[in-house]
Order: structure tokens, then C-alpha cells, then sequence
């Protein structure tokens, strides 16, 4: 019996043709690349080729490369290929020209390939969002107990995490009972290169002081554009002492085993929401993408809805 889920499934080859038209702006780094790397708990090649029901990153590339191998400005990488939770129909992830990446949901039984999203279904169509979100432990800010919490999966490295930031703020003054939990998120290193070094750093800050550690990711946020890999953790160590931190305490920090699980943790919290990109808001368990670009008065009657059902 399938999961209570449901498909919004359009044409393969119309959204992926408008996916590369909307990205003609997009760094053009060559021909199409045949590497695959893993993307949080993402399967290797070795391990998909070894599963039945999962298509291998072989493959995968062999099916891009035969749609769009003629551009030799399109590249693209595949960050994971797992079970999508309905019997019979892996999802694959996938990023064109280093953008956001996007969903290819395979039908085996009949080599057909969809790309969308799964969508909860029921008349309490978040609960198991919210049952998972239980174990988010970032930093929080706001009412405690609160009739709902919002969960944003963020990257330091992402400008529509920026965007969002400004917003979150405005949405907590509005609904000071709201419980605001922020967890990190760094996309792989291919797409934002210093985005993980980063979310150690800010984890270590958000241990060692919680009120420290908002003003450091405004900081970040602030200087996105002047942090390259090469550099970071030097401007990653002058930020944390513009606002207040002990820079090199949290270097050391963020160098520790114990900073990368607890990222690793977050990443694997996210992925078990079927999180691939950011920044993704859960409002009451419910996923909200495009955070940014949502009229607000439409976020207010959505966090306002949320808490007027609460729970369900």
C-alpha cells in the first residue's frame, strides 16, 4: 500500500528544458561532467548499482547526457539517488549548472522519469513532519512552550537564505509566541564551496553564546560576498570577534569532531524531511519553499493559520 503521499508529477522534458532556459545565465564550466558526488547521506555508485530499485549514478549521468549533451555549457552533478518512501519509484537529485537542485522521480516498471515533488496527504498531513522536527536542536529564539514552532534548514553560503533572514525577523515580532529554531544546512561543497566550514563555526558559536551566535550569522550573511574557501577562516574568525565571540576558542571549535556530527546530525534531520535545497521553512510541519518570495501578508495568514490549528 502506497504512503498516505501524493505526486505532482509534470513532463520530464518540458520542466527540465525550461530548467535550462531558466538558467542561461549560469557559469559555463565545460562540457557535461560524468563525477557524482554524495550529498549528505547520499548512496554511492558502488552502493546503488548494488540495489535493484535504485538507478545508479551511471546511469543517471548516461540518461543526462543523452538529453543534453549537445550544450557544451550545460553541466550537472548528481547529489543522491534513495527511496523515495513510495515502493517503486527512487528519487533522484539533481543540480544543472551548480543551481538549486531538482527532483527526477524514476517509475522503473516502466523507464518513465517525472520530475516534481511528494507532497503529505491526510487529514493531518503534517504530523509526521512535526513528530521529526521533535529532534531539531539548533539554536531557538521565542516562546517556550510555544502553540507552534517554525524550523528553517539554512546555508550560511546561500543568498536566498539572506534574503529570508530580514523576514524571520519581521515574522517573530509579529508572532512573539512562536518558537524559531534555526538548523544548518550547507549545500555540498561543489555548489557552495565554504558553506560547511561556516556552519561549524556557527554551531560552535551558537554553543558557547546563544545571543552571540544571531548576530554572527547576520555577520556572515552581511559578508557572503567578500568569503571565498580560501580565506574563510580567517574572515570566519574576524567576524566571530566583531560580534564579541573568542575567535580563536571558536576556531578550535569548529575544527573538532564534535562540530562536524553535530552538522552531520543536522544534515541528517533535513535529508529525513526530504530537504535539498535552501533555505526550507517547516511552519507547524508544514515545508514552505520560496520563503522569500512569498507576499508577507501571505506569510502572516499562513504562520496565523498554522497556529489556529496547532497540532494538526
Amino acid at each position: 500500500m502506497l504512503k498516505p503521499k501524493f505526486f505532482i508529477l509534470i513532463s520530464s522534458v518540458l520542466l527540465l528544458s525550461s530548467l535550462l532556459f531558466a538558467q542561461a545565465g549560469a557559469p559555463k564550466t565545460g562540457a557535461a561532467s560524468p563525477a557524482a558526488k554524495t550529498f549528505g547521506t547520499a548512496k554511492t555508485a558502488s552502493t546503488t548499482a548494488a540495489s535493484a530499485n535504485l538507478p545508479t549514478v551511471d546511469e543517471v549521468n548516461a540518461y543526462m547526457k543523452r538529453n543534453f549533451g549537445y550544450d557544451p555549457s550545460v553541466t550537472w552533478e548528481v547529489l543522491d539517488i534513495h527511496d523515495s518512501g513510495i515502493a517503486g519509484i527512487p528519487e533522484i537529485v539533481v543540480s544543472i549548472n551548480k543551481r538549486e537542485p531538482f527532483h527526477l522521480f524514476y517509475v522503473a516498471s516502466d523507464q518513465t522519469a517525472f520530475v516534481g515533488q511528494t507532497l503529505p496527504f491526510g487529514p493531518n498531513p503534517f504530523a509526521a513532519a512535526r513528530a521529526k522536527l521533535k529532534s531539531a536542536f539548533g539554536p531557538s529564539r521565542g516562546q517556550q512552550p510555544s502553540p507552534i514552532d517554525i524550523v528553517e534548514f539554512s546555508d550560511l553560503q546561500c543568498p536566498h537564505c539572506k534574503k529570508a533572514a530580514p523576514i524571520v525577523e519581521k515574522l517573530l515580532s509579529d508572532f512573539p509566541q512562536v518558537r524559531f529554531i534555526f538548523q544548518q544546512f550547507p549545500l555540498p561543497a561543489s555548489l557552495h564551496p565554504w558553506a560547511y566550514k561556516a556552519a561549524e563555526y556557527a554551531d560552535c558559536a551558537g554553543q558557547m553564546n546563544k545571543d552571540a551566535f544571531w548576530k554572527y550569522v547576520d555577520a556572515i550573511f552581511d559578508n557572503q560576498g567578500g568569503i571565498a574557501l580560501a580565506t574563510a577562516d580567517d574572515k570566519l574568525k574576524e567576524l566571530a570577534t566583531s560580534v564579541g565571540l573568542d575567535a580563536e576558542k571558536v576556531s578550535a571549535c569548529a575544527a573538532s569532531p564534535v562540530a562536524d556530527a553535530r552538522v552531520q546530525k543536522s544534515l541528517d534531520l533535513g535529508h529525513s524531511l526530504n530537504v535539498n535545497q535552501t533555505p526550507v521553512f517547516f511552519i507547524n510541519g508544514r515545508m514552505v519553499l520560496g520563503f522569500g518570495d512569498i507576499p508577507y501578508d501571505n506569510l502572516k495568514a499562513l504562520v496565523q493559520f498554522e497556529i489556529d490549528n496547532a497540532g494538526r
